[in-house]
């Protein structure tokens, strides 16, 4: 991401914003292991356990950090991600944050390929840096694939010749 200057930096702690889930999540990270432990006979489950339980919930454990640029955005935190501007083809705006995808159409892969951007208490601020960087990928009436670039000319050219025989 160069050196530049960072264009805007903030941070999410999840945990600090619903604390509602801690003791929840807190119960079953202590107990889950002890009872794998107890119940496998060997305190190496345990530990496999707390290890998986843990990967699991660290971004909401844990404060994420973002920093975007004029290049792009990172995501800094347990699971750190980079994605440049000209890298996103979709926006999906949501309550909570905007999910930016590399994919022009939803797929399952947005989980592992995209960043889910939170909010957190910038919301007007991280709006108007996505409207700004990816204004190519909010384009909203341009089509997304070529298969459907052909259709919609072909469909206008249809429609047109129509009209035209019916004007005769």
């Amino acid at each position: 991401m160069g050196e530049q200057p960072m264009e805007f930096r903030w941070q999410v702690h999840l945990a600090r914003q619903q604390p509602e889930r801690l003791p929840v999540l807190v119960l079953v990270l202590v107990g889950v292991p002890i009872l794998g432990a107890w119940l496998m006979g060997h305190w190496i489950f345990g530990v496999i356990a707390l290890w998986m339980l843990w990967s699991a919930t660290a971004d909401f454990l844990l404060p994420i950090r973002y920093e975007a640029d004029a290049e792009g955005i990172r995501q800094r935190g347990w699971s750190p991600r980079v994605m440049r501007w000209e890298r996103v083809k979709r926006v999906v705006w949501s309550e909570q944050g905007v999910l930016l995808s590399p994919f022009a159409h939803p797929t399952r892969l947005n989980a592992y390929r995209g960043i889910f951007v939170w909010y957190g208490d910038q919301r007007e601020q991280v709006e108007a840096l996505i409207r700004t960087h990816c204004a190519h990928a909010l384009a909203e009436n341009a089509p997304k694939s070529k298969r459907k670039r052909k259709r919609a000319t072909a469909q206008t050219s249809t429609s047109s010749s129509s009209s035209a025989r019916s004007v005769k």
